[in-house]
């Protein structure tokens, strides 16, 4: 399983690496972002491509958590917070990690199933983050959820120092991802929030909205 696991988590991390570099791009405007999405849609989300990368996710979250299960039920047990801080880290952005994806598949299935007429580009993600009291819950989930996948690349990546004996390199590079994944959590977010632009949603996301919290007004 740790081999699968390994080999699936190889193929996303050139996916995340690229969705991240997207939404980097919500720093620059609207219509940068996406410009650059379309870009990436016509390789992600070729007919081919796309059921790959689904499955790899599905089978990174479920190998994963029983992964981290199995962790947690190792003899001898030890309580959690007695563990070395890497295995923690581990253990808590595998679980963070997992919930986001399930989150993110749940959602992307239900605009493209439910809500045929919306595009998931930039006013899907932005939509949500407009106002009360949907930033109440999306605010920690997009900062928690990048800070969580970019803390579990890092992580990985350290154990393939470790094998090579590179502690000191292995460490960098878990601590260079977490500090990243702080950044860029918060960069998007503001981003989002129309800190650095004015964001006026379009009426028909402002509707898709009302469906979820009736008295949302815009």
């Amino acid at each position: 399983m740790k081999k699968f696991h390994r080999l699936t988590a190889y193929i996303l991390i050139i996916f995340v690496a690229a969705h991240l570099i997207n939404h980097l791009f919500l720093i620059a405007g609207r219509e940068n972002y996406n410009q650059v999405q379309e870009i990436l849609n016509a390789v992600y989300r070729n007919p081919m491509l796309e059921p790959i990368l689904i499955i790899a996710m599905s089978f990174q979250v479920i190998i994963g958590l029983k992964l981290a299960i199995s962790s947690l039920r190792r003899k001898p047990k030890r309580p959690f917070w007695q563990r070395p801080f890497w295995e923690k880290a581990q253990i808590i952005s595998g679980f963070v990690f997992a919930y986001f994806i399930i989150e993110h598949l749940i959602a992307l299935a239900g605009v493209r199933w439910f809500n045929p007429n919306l595009e998931t580009s930039f006013y899907w993600p932005a939509s949500v983050m407009n106002g009360a009291p949907f930033t109440y819950y999306f605010v920690p989930y997009y900062f928690l959820g990048v800070l969580a996948v970019m803390t579990h690349m890092g992580i990985g990546l350290r154990f393939v120092a470790l094998r090579k004996g590179k502690r000191a390199l292995g460490d960098m590079l878990a601590i260079g991802a977490i500090v990243l994944g702080a950044v860029f959590g918060t960069l998007i977010i503001l981003s989002l929030m129309g800190v650095f632009y004015e964001i006026t949603l379009p009426a028909k996301w402002i509707d898709y909205l009302i469906m979820f919290y009736p008295d949302y007004t815009g």
